[in-house]
This record gives structure tokens, C-alpha cells and sequence, in this order.
């Protein structure tokens, strides 16, 4: 579901009814807070956990870096052998530049984003109507290459905005999870 304001996420915990290949399953999906005072609340949650969604939001760059620099550290600590699967939210951002950058046929100096601004924020600074500064948002080179730096089996990209890509982000987690115990032939498994 996609909400406009801005969420104050603590700590939630969703089940989910799926059909995967035919076979019914439930997801149990934990959504916990990266805030450090839930440290030790959130550790407690990794028990039989086959599969993790590690989530960054393309318009912010210190979510992406948060993922090698906190999340895999901790997912390390606490539960080395649970696949990662990497995705990108709010991907409908950079459709918003493209749109941007396509009705903007003013000849004054304004600045547009391009591929070179993905990577060097100092490059351009554009504001959308959205307010996010499009200089600072991730490009897909970016978080696939993240993808490979932690060994995540799968990279997906989302937008719930316009509802893309969210129902697969979630069976490729469960195609993921089901590859690490298959041979139980498990018929529920836990994402974080």
C-alpha cells in the first residue's frame, strides 16, 4: 500500500497468503526499524529466518550504503546463512526526471540529470515537484552493484506508487527462501 505521508515505523510483522508454483504459502514478513534503539529487539527476530529483503529507497543514497555497512554486518551476526534479495523502492522517482527532463524545452541553463549525475552528485542539482534533490537519486548501475558486493542471489526494483514490481519482489524473496530448504518442502517461510 502506498501512502503519501511518511511512516513511523517501529516494528511490524505481516502474514501473507501466497500461491507459488501452485503450492500455498505463508509468508511471514517481519518489517523492523533500523533505528539502533531496536537493536536487540530486532535480533531476536532472525530465528528461522530462510530469506531477507534488504530495502534502500533510491532517493536516498545513505539507505544504499546502509545495507553494506549495517545490515550485512548484522545479518552476519545473526543469521550468516539467510539468502539476501536486494530491492529498490520508489523507482517510480527517476521515471518522475525522466518526465522532468522530457517537458523541459526551455533554452535557459537549467540543470538535467544525466547518466553522469547518477554517480557524481555534484554534477547537476535538480529539484522535481516531488522536492528530492535528482542528483541524489541511486541509479540502477548503482544498486546492482551493491547487489553483487553482498552477494544478494536477486535485484528487484519497486514502485508501490504506481504498483510495480511489488507482488514480484515478494515471490522472488519466497522462490529465494524455498531454494535454502527445499528439500523440506516447506510450506511456510520467514522474510525479513
Amino acid at each position: 500500500m502506498f501512502s503519501q505521508e511518511g511512516s513511523s515505523l517501529q516494528y511490524k510483522n505481516y502474514v501473507h497468503d501466497i500461491y507459488f508454483d501452485n503450492i500455498h504459502m505463508e509468508l511471514s514478513l517481519w518489517d523492523t526499524a533500523g533505528q539502533e534503539e531496536f537493536d536487540r529487539l530486532r535480533a531476536l527476530s532472525y530465528d528461522n529466518t530462510e530469506a531477507i529483503m534488504l530495502c534502500y529507497s533510491v532517493d536516498s543514497p545513505e539507505s544504499l550504503e546502509n545495507i553494506e555497512y549495517k545490515w550485512i554486518t548484522e545479518i552476519a551476526d545473526h543469521c550468516p546463512a539467510a539468502k539476501i534479495v536486494l530491492v529498490a523502492l520508489k523507482c517510480d522517482l527517476r521515471e518522475e526526471i525522466d518526465e522532468k527532463d522530457d517537458s523541459n524545452t526551455s533554452t535557459e541553463a537549467t540543470p538535467m540529470m544525466s547518466p553522469e549525475a547518477s554517480t557524481n552528485p555534484t554534477t547537476a542539482t535538480t529539484t522535481t515537484s516531488s522536492g528530492f534533490d535528482a542528483s541524489r537519486i541511486v541509479s540502477y548501475a548503482q544498486g546492482l552493484e551493491m547487489a553483487k558486493k553482498i552477494g544478494a542471489l536477486r535485484y528487484l526494483e519497486c514502485s508501490a506508487k504506481r504498483n510495480r514490481g511489488v507482488k514480484e519482489a515478494f515471490t522472488e524473496a519466497a522462490r529465494v527462501a524455498l531454494t535454502v530448504g527445499s528439500q523440506d518442502h516447506k510450506k511456510s517461510c520467514v522474510i525479513m
